[in-house]
């Protein structure tokens, strides 16, 4: 464009140089309207060109002037006026240029002061948005962690826990399954898989997931959280039985307890976030774990590691009110260590302690897992059958009473043969409720010893 306007300029100059020179030999040397047109065209060459080129220009219509008049009644005052006038005018350009330069430039510094200024407040903004958000972040972790202590504040069963942490993930976050286990010293202890739909306890021939597989692939990975896409490790889905498309894990480490909180379905930032309450979810199982443990020594008898009698009472009138509402019934069986104080006497209380343990644990091997069995008081325990019926409640006693006399004990330096006595009652027809059926059972109990010990004896 620049290069059109001055080719333009050119062109109107020679024109108007042109023109002067036949109205100043055609109309009686009167050329002064010529002389503008070109003193016009003159300053206007100081817009278009440099300061050097527009010299030469004016210059050059100078010299025409000179040699017009010579043939022309322009005089030399004239001449020197308009060439003055050329002059004159032709500066008021260029300073009028260099004045609107030095706007220009000043104004643009100006501007360029306010960008900078703009950009800094720009880039505080920016680093307080930034600040903002990791404060909000913050706050969030703050408020989750909140939230789980208050929805976790009254847990203290393991199986409260769970199905805490999964209303809380479910509240929280979107995934298809859950999966809790639970480790004691390297020992299975609990495993349960959570949808929407139910949940699935696991036990032998169980098939949700392989957790032997994920301990395995945790194990290779130095037990640290992993998010797995099925995209990116599809053999790893079908080795662990996934079947979602992605797949996070979190290892928990308390004290002896080792856990895992598996999670299929869930998304990277779920993961992110899963990382931020993993610990105080740890501190909860262990709080659980603890709670348990004092749960225990107030209800475990410690020398023989069986329940203590006042465990055993509430368990009773729990079974009573069971078998009440669904019509069921139950028996307890008596026993008592026959000759257990001449044992004492005899041997020492070091041995005779040896040798409740060692009842208490062939006790413990002879019934199932959903039988109970309690100190009931010095030599005597006590065992709850659910869902027994009197003749198989005798059968089992026959069965402990058999297991007891046919192995000798042997403690410290003493081999020990004893025997037991057992009395059997049955809910609901040798007791209503709980004591008369502890004394119904009782009477057994003593029956047997009268007849002379190591035998069992019903209702």
């Amino acid at each position: 464009m620049r290069r059109l306007n001055k080719q333009i300029i050119i062109g109107i100059n020679v024109l108007t140089a042109v023109l002067a020179f036949i109205f100043y030999f055609f109309m009686d040397g009167r050329g002064y309207i010529p002389l503008f047109i070109l003193l016009s065209c003159q300053i206007s060459l100081f817009f278009v060109f440099q300061v050097n080129i527009a010299l030469f220009f004016m210059a050059w219509n100078i010299l025409f002037l000179s040699a017009l008049s010579a043939k022309q009644n322009i005089t030399f005052i004239d001449m020197l006026f308009f060439s003055i006038a050329g002059i004159l005018l032709s500066s008021a350009g260029y300073v009028i240029i260099y004045t609107a330069d030095s706007f220009e430039k000043y104004f643009f510094s100006k501007l360029k002061t306010k960008e900078n200024e703009y950009n800094r407040e720009l880039a505080e903004l920016n680093n307080i948005e930034k600040k903002g958000r990791v404060v909000e972040d913050h706050q969030a972790r703050i408020s989750r962690l909140y939230e789980i202590t208050k929805k976790f504040g009254a847990v203290l069963k393991l199986t409260e826990l769970t199905d805490k942490l999964f209303d809380f993930f479910e509240d929280n976050f979107q995934f298809s399954t859950f999966h809790f286990f639970l480790f004691n010293k390297g020992d299975f202890i609990k495993g349960i898989s959570k949808t929407r739909r139910g949940a699935i306890e696991y036990h032998e021939g169980t098939k949700v997931l392989d957790y032997k597989a994920v301990i395995e692939y945790m194990r290779e990975r130095e037990f640290k959280p992993f998010y797995v896409d099925r995209k990116d490790a599809e053999e790893i889905f079908d080795t662990l039985g996934i079947r979602a498309k992605n797949f996070l894990a979190f290892p928990l480490f308390v004290k002896s307890l080792y856990a895992i909180i598996a999670i299929e379905g869930a998304s990277k930032t779920d993961y992110n976030h899963f990382s931020i309450i993993i610990p105080q979810i740890a501190l909860e199982l262990r709080k659980v774990e603890l709670y348990e443990q004092i749960e225990k020594l107030s209800i475990v008898d410690g020398l023989t590691n069986v329940y203590l009698r006042r465990y055993l009472n509430g368990r009773l009138n729990e079974e009573v009110d069971r078998a009440k509402r669904l019509g069921l019934t139950f028996s307890v069986v008596m026993i008592d260590i026959d000759h257990f104080k001449m044992c004492n006497d005899k041997y020492g209380h070091l041995v005779g302690d040896a040798v409740l343990k060692e009842v208490a644990e062939r006790l413990k091997m002879s019934v199932r897992e959903v039988d109970m069995i309690a100190r009931y008081g010095g030599e005597e325990f006590c065992v709850l059958l659910p869902d027994t019926t009197k003749e198989l409640a005798v059968t089992v006693a026959e069965r402990l009473r058999r297991f007891v006399e046919f192995k000798i004990i042997k403690a410290f330096d003493a081999e020990i043969k004893i025997t037991i006595s057992a009395g059997v009652a049955t809910y609901p027809n040798d007791g209503q409720d709980a004591v008369l059926l502890i004394e119904s059972a009782d009477t057994a109990l003593y029956k047997a010893k009268r007849k002379g010990r190591n035998m069992v004896c019903a209702v």
